[in-house]
């Protein structure tokens, strides 16, 4: 059966129809440099769209598509790790997890698929975790990410709450730190599984020691609702290059207020509570769902007015990237490109490649999809693409 993924509290409905592109017949452009690239692109918002791999860095204007794209039912943004390429579906739209390599002449490889994974962690070849509620909401399933083999599970049945109707451990995010797995506990109803329906002003996390598989502790944040949002390729946290993991409560559950971000520092396995980052201060009525700490920089997007509650603007190219200076506690708009619709799904929005940033910018009404380079708080253009639709996600591939 066919599943489409829930994003904003059931008020948008995915369109699943596979509709026609402009799908061209020529082979993978060559691009600067070397090394693969791969994007997705859908053709509206949400639904149907392609994988298409790129030889070397896409400069100038570029195609979404060539003769080795792959068509696929649900692009929703996708995930790397090394060479290999993550999908939250198959090519059919069979929700789980799917991942695929890039063949030498520009293709995709279908390298195996789990059925029935949702949120899901890489942490190296031979190590991963994913979320099937069919098997257990409060268990965390164990697999081999080269052989995509289930290879056990953990049980945290210890962590059930009386008197809570629906509750699941790693649904919006599962992440690892230094030996530790980090996994959200969501305390929701059987109506919303989860889905901005959070029972408690509080976020909490199982801290879970990944050499022994055994639950150390729980961790909770007080004073906000819900980290991330697992129905996309955007896991909504990222790993600074301080090694601090850093959590981003999106606002989508809170009308837009206070949307934050917190952290858990190097070396510590609970949160900083001397530190929160909020757009609050900055612009009311916004939301944080990507992100990149480099360089003592907090890179961010920001609406430019306020959010509206029923979630109508956030397919409007009303956003803005910013960079907060840690030193300074000073933010700054990145200058040089126009504004751009909501990231959505889409895990690399904001990207480094061979230690250089890029934002991606989709503007339906200025026919502008492609992505930009940061330099300072100064950006500019790196390619476009060519076609009516939106740019799930870009990124580099390991060699």
């Amino acid at each position: 059966m066919k599943k489409t993924f829930r994003f904003l509290l059931y008020s948008f409905a995915f369109a699943s129809v596979l509709a026609c592109s402009d799908k061209d017949n020529s082979d993978p452009e060559p691009g600067a440099g070397t090394g693969k690239y791969v994007m997705m692109t859908s053709v509206d918002d949400f639904g149907a769209g392609y994988l298409t791999v790129y030889n070397g860095l896409p400069t100038g204007t570029v195609q979404n598509t060539n003769s080795k794209s792959l068509q696929i039912a649900n692009a929703f943004g996708f995930r790397t790790f090394g060479k290999w390429i993550f999908n939250r579906s198959n090519a059919a739209g069979d929700e789980g997890l799917q991942k695929f390599s890039a063949n030498a002449d520009g293709g995709l490889k279908d390298e195996g698929f789990i059925a029935g994974a949702t949120q899901f962690l890489i942490v190296n070849e031979t190590t991963g975790f994913y979320l099937d509620e069919t098997r257990g909401t409060l268990k965390l399933q164990k697999f081999n990410p080269t052989t995509m083999l289930r290879t056990g599970e953990i049980d945290l049945a210890s962590l059930k709450k009386a008197g809570v109707a629906y509750q699941a451990i790693g649904k919006h995010t599962l992440a690892a730190k230094e030996g530790k797995l980090y996994a959200g506990i969501s305390y929701g109803t059987t109506a919303a599984q989860g889905y901005g329906d959070d029972l408690y002003d509080y976020v909490e996390f199982a801290v879970i020691d990944m050499a022994t598989d055994k639950l150390e502790k729980t961790i909770k944040y007080d004073g906000l609702k819900g980290i991330g949002w697992g129905s996309s390729g955007n896991k909504m946290w990222s790993t600074g290059d301080d090694g601090a993991l850093y959590l981003y409560s999106t606002g989508l559950t809170s009308g837009f207020k206070n949307p934050s971000v917190i952290r858990i520092k190097k070396g510590e396995t609970d949160f900083d509570r001397t530190w929160k980052f909020s757009t609050d201060a900055i612009k009311p009525g916004n939301s944080i769902v990507t992100g990149l700490v480099k360089g003592g920089k907090f890179y961010f997007e920001l609406a430019s007015e306020p959010l509206k509650v029923d979630f109508s603007t956030l397919t409007s190219p009303i956003f803005d990237y910013y960079v907060y200076d840690f030193a300074t506690a000073q933010s700054t708009k990145i200058s040089g490109m126009p504004l751009h619709e909501y990231a959505y799904g889409n895990e690399q929005a904001i990207l480094e490649i061979d230690g250089k940033v890029y934002l991606r910018v989709s503007n339906t009404s200025q026919k502008t999809r492609g992505y930009y380079v940061v330099e300072g708080t100064t950006a500019t253009k790196v390619f476009d693409v060519s076609f009516d639709g939106t740019i799930q996600g870009f990124a580099k591939l390991a060699d």
